[in-house]
């Protein structure tokens, strides 16, 4: 899910950071690598809205997929190769005081030809000419800008508004001669200059290349009803329950610690946090004292990706980076 994506370098994952800021990252310690682990209390709603996107925050045309899909229709929708499939930043949907899963599966592949472009602006970059607005593109050239970028939701298209300087390329393509006909960006730009979120950027077609388009037909699978049940699912299926565990007393400590101010350990990790950090499904770096590392695997009973860990009945989001300063 996309607001997922934006919290997992921390909440999911063991980012490798190097000079970052703060006593819980190494600075200004004699502490050169180590973990730090934090665990965030929740609640049932802001858990339901972490861990799903809703339907309005997709991109144009995965939002339009998904309303014909919830609605009983069969839409498709296409991807050029190297592009990603629409709805894989997102794990779960949120509509109307339900929660559905939307599936994508091919029905067919054309062999295209495919637009390398790139689209520029910043103080060293001159847009010239007339300008085409996004808006007023072809509705199949709007798509198939979203196809190339890999869908991106509000979020990340707000980016586009916000950037003094962005350099990007992607790849054009279209299902089939008919769309591509309709096209004002290919095979020759109707314009040099692209007026996007407020903005105006340089876009040119750099060369041809082949390509694949494959065409998906959306499907949506409902997995919750309620907040209530998605929020049980959601535990169920990214939560580990640490009462359950058989803490030791030093374990509590660093739990405790963790929800209080954060916990900070350096390496090589003591065995009790060696341990917790596999309970919560995350492998553990060892450092030898000729500084080699040594990886072990998670606990065999960990999901996994653990995002959440119950302890004292409460729910806890799990925050939990390696770093080397």
């Amino acid at each position: 899910m996309r607001r997922r994506a934006l919290l997992s370098v921390s909440a999911t994952g063991l980012a490798a950071t190097a000079g970052c800021l703060g006593p819980a990252f190494g600075f200004g310690t004699d502490c050169p690598r180590g973990a730090d682990l934090r665990l965030r209390p929740t609640t049932d709603a802001d858990t339901a809205d972490g861990a799903s996107d809703p339907v309005e925050s997709l991109s144009p045309p995965e939002r339009a997929a998904a309303r014909d899909a919830l609605g009983g229709a069969e839409p498709t929708m296409w991807v050029p190769e190297p592009s990603s499939p629409p709805f894989s930043d997102s794990a779960f949907l949120a509509a109307d005081g339900t929660y559905v899963v939307a599936e994508t599966a091919v029905v067919s592949t054309a062999d295209r030809t495919g637009y390398e472009f790139t689209l520029e602006t910043g103080p060293e970059t001159t847009a010239t000419g007339d300008a085409l607005a996004f808006a007023d593109l072809p509705a199949v050239d709007r798509t198939a800008f979203y196809a190339a970028l890999g869908y991106p939701g509000r979020r990340e298209m707000e980016r586009f508004e916000r950037a003094r300087s962005i350099s990007i390329g992607a790849l054009l393509a279209y299902p089939d001669d008919e769309a591509e006909s309709r096209s004002e960006l290919v095979p020759d730009p109707a314009a040099e200059t692209l007026h996007l979120g407020g903005q105006e950027f340089r876009f040119r077609i750099e060369r041809t290349k082949p390509t694949t388009v494959e065409t998906r037909r959306v499907a949506v699978r409902m997995v919750a009803d309620s907040t209530d049940e998605f929020v049980a699912l959601v535990y169920d299926r990214y939560g580990v329950d640490l009462d359950e565990r058989d803490l030791s007393a030093e374990q509590r400590d660093i739990v405790e610690t963790a929800i209080d101010d954060g916990y900070d350990e350096c390496a090589p990790y003591s065995e009790a946090y060696a341990d917790l950090q596999r309970t919560l499904g995350r492998q553990v770096t060892r450092v030898t004292d000729d500084g080699d590392g040594v990886a072990t695997t998670p606990a065999a009973d960990a999901p996994d990706r653990v995002d959440y860990a119950n302890y004292e009945n409460e729910w806890y989001v799990v925050q939990l980076s390696e770093y080397v300063v």
